[in-house]
């Protein structure tokens, strides 16, 4: 490093601390601030307080309404349960019961109050805070079929409990049912196989012909999405209502959006997931769901405990049966694609993912298969990626050492035509000189190119790897959310309230790679200051980095060590002497011209007809 890189690094070092405590809140406004926040704190109580007497009062007046219907003769009752719920007003009023069926991977809820999924523990995972993680929770789940006749859904009826059995193979089924008639009802049956996140439904309907005359049936589903990891924000933006058209692409809703976002189902659809971060409930048709429905996101305010509200109304054909199959369980590659029905394109992996596929994921796999130490595993799997892309960077190295060795008559041809107007003889020139030399200007760019794909990949993976979540390594508590070495008194616009150390190693280790970079590299005249183009990018790389997965930038981190080594390594190899020594040796030998040679020299000789 010269003399300027290092005074560079200290004055930002010393703006960023200054930053710091010039943005630091004096006494005066942290105290002021510490009243806001009480007055805040003493609305939401009031409001919380309001809410809970309007409870109260609404508990109060439903009691009355009961007492009253209690006094109301019985065929008062049956007239007013009739003219609303019609034939399944013996199923309007019940009492709620609840039902288990479970594994050693999930414990599904059901209530009898819509024969729905009320509440789905994920047995092997926990939130971050260390609480059962529950896919759904209770009364905020919403499930059904619309019946027309009496424009409600099933989830407000109250289904009998018919059957719940557990064979000896361990399969655990529960039967509900809703009658409509003494003869005429429909069947809820599900079924939970050992060691599986998957639940089968079975919608069946008897005698129901002369009461459903549509020819397919409505089916709706909603929940709140809850949080379960540190950063809500990040959190947030990966949380999602994605479908796949039978047959045809993954779609999905705009996770980044402030505001409800609404669209409608256009064709057949294969299945339709609530995609959380790290984990998913995916109801999955056998066939498929007919054309049409709609899927909804609402985004909830940071002050409420749930993130968004999705829900999907789709259509199922009006037979007798139909088969559905509910997926709660986790964003594992490997698991979801083992479910089958191509599940696992829930995960959003990029325009590269089939590199994440058919790469990044086997070799990570492959040493999870022994290793437990991910910090560890993200080492080996940096190393294997940077030697097997080895070849591509030594040819990078080798095409801009030719570049470097060729500088001085880049600077004749450039003195030779100092003029502006004559750019294009001077590009003209230069590019006869690369041609006789055998040395293509492109060179180098193309193996870092094609190199490029795999850091995307990575950039993909790391944030939706539910395998380093909640891993520790160093003093990053959990390799998929940020580390903090220092929580900030304060928020700073696009950095945030903590100090990500992985982030500034990624960041420092950048600069040392582009300072490495720009000594080996030839600067064009005319051309922006790379050298200050990359200090901004590293800087920009610092807030932009500092909430994202650790993961991430530990092995940005690493990648920059490693090719800080492989190019001292490269260098040892290679003599500059001996290069040009060739490169004269080519000059001797005839070269036939490029086509973009050939193109250029016709677009100077037109510049110069028009100038005439």
């Amino acid at each position: 490093m010269d003399r300027n890189t290092i005074i560079g690094t200290i004055l930002i070092a010393l703006f960023i601390i200054a930053y710091f405590f010039i943005t630091k809140p004096s006494p005066e406004e942290i105290a002021k601030q510490q009243r806001y926040i009480d007055s805040v704190q003493q609305v939401e109580y009031k409001k919380r307080e309001i809410a809970r007497q309007t409870e109260d009062s609404l508990a109060k007046l439903q009691q009355q309404v009961q007492v009253t219907e209690l006094n109301m003769p019985d065929s008062l009752k049956q007239v007013a349960a009739q003219k609303e719920f019609g034939r399944y007003a013996a199923a309007a009023v019940g009492t709620e019961q609840f039902d288990v069926l479970r594994n050693n991977k999930i414990e599904v809820t059901f209530s009898n109050k819509g024969g729905k999924p009320y509440r789905v523990h994920v047995n092997e995972y926990k939130t971050y805070y260390q609480k059962p993680l529950y896919l759904l929770s209770g009364d905020s789940t919403k499930f059904g079929l619309r019946l027309s006749e009496i424009g409600k859904s099933t989830n407000s009826l109250f289904f009998t409990k018919v059957s719940q059995t557990t064979s000896s193979d361990s399969v655990q089924t529960l039967t509900y049912r809703l009658y409509a008639g003494q003869y005429a009802y429909i069947d809820y049956i599900y079924k939970l196989e050992p060691d599986s996140y998957a639940v089968q439904m079975l919608i069946q309907t008897v005698g129901m012909d002369q009461y459903i005359k549509e020819s397919r049936l409505s089916l709706y589903w909603e929940t709140y999405m809850n949080s379960f990891e540190k950063s809500r924000k990040i959190e947030g933006q990966n949380t999602n209502l994605v479908w796949k058209y039978y047959e045809d692409d993954v779609e999905s809703l705009n996770a980044h959006a402030s505001e409800p976002k609404k669209e409608d189902i256009t064709g057949k659809v294969k299945w339709v997931g609530f995609k959380y971060q790290y984990f998913s409930a995916i109801i999955i048709a056998k066939e498929n769901f007919e054309r049409g429905g709609q899927v909804v996101s609402k985004p909830l305010s940071e002050n409420d405990s749930s993130l968004k509200i999705l829900s999907a109304e789709l259509f199922i054909p009006n037979q007798k049966s139909n088969e559905l199959t509910f997926y709660f369980g986790p964003n594992h590659y490997p698991t979801l694609k083992k479910q089958g029905a191509e599940i696992e394109g829930i995960l959003d992996l990029g325009w590269f993912g089939f590199i994440t596929k058919f790469a990044i994921i086997p070799i990570f796999n492959w040493l999870n298969s022994f290793l437990t130490n991910f910090g560890l595993i993200i080492l080996l799997l940096t190393i294997i990626l940077k030697i097997s892309l080895f070849p591509l960077t030594f040819k990078s190295y080798i095409s801009t050492a030719r570049m470097r060795v060729l500088k001085p008559q880049t600077d004749e041809i450039a003195a030779k035509y100092p003029n502006p107007a004559d750019a294009m003889k001077r590009q003209q020139a230069t590019m006869e000189m690369y041609r006789k030399a055998g040395v293509n200007p492109m060179g180098g760019c193309l193996p870092m190119l094609i190199q490029f794909p795999i850091l995307i990949a990575m950039f993909r993976f790391f944030p939706a790897s539910i395998e380093l979540r909640q891993e520790s390594f160093l003093w990053a508590e959990d390799l998929s959310s940020y580390d903090s070495i220092l929580s900030l008194p304060f928020s700073i616009p696009f950095y945030g309230d903590h100090v990500s150390l992985f982030t500034l190693l990624m960041a420092v280790s950048m600069i040392f790679v582009n300072q490495l970079n720009m000594s080996n590299t030839t600067t064009t005249p005319g051309m922006p200051n790379m050298k200050v183009m990359m200090w901004i990018m590293s800087i920009m790389m610092v807030f932009w980095f500092n909430s994202y997965s650790s993961g991430l930038s530990y092995y940005y981190f690493l990648a920059n060590v490693i090719t800080l080594l492989q190019t001292f390594i490269i260098r040892q190899m290679i003599d500059d002497k001996k290069i040009l020594a060739k490169i004269e040796a080519n000059k001797k030998n005839p070269k036939k011209k490029s086509s973009f040679q050939e193109r250029l020299e016709k677009m100077a000789r037109e510049q110069q007809r028009l100038r005439k």
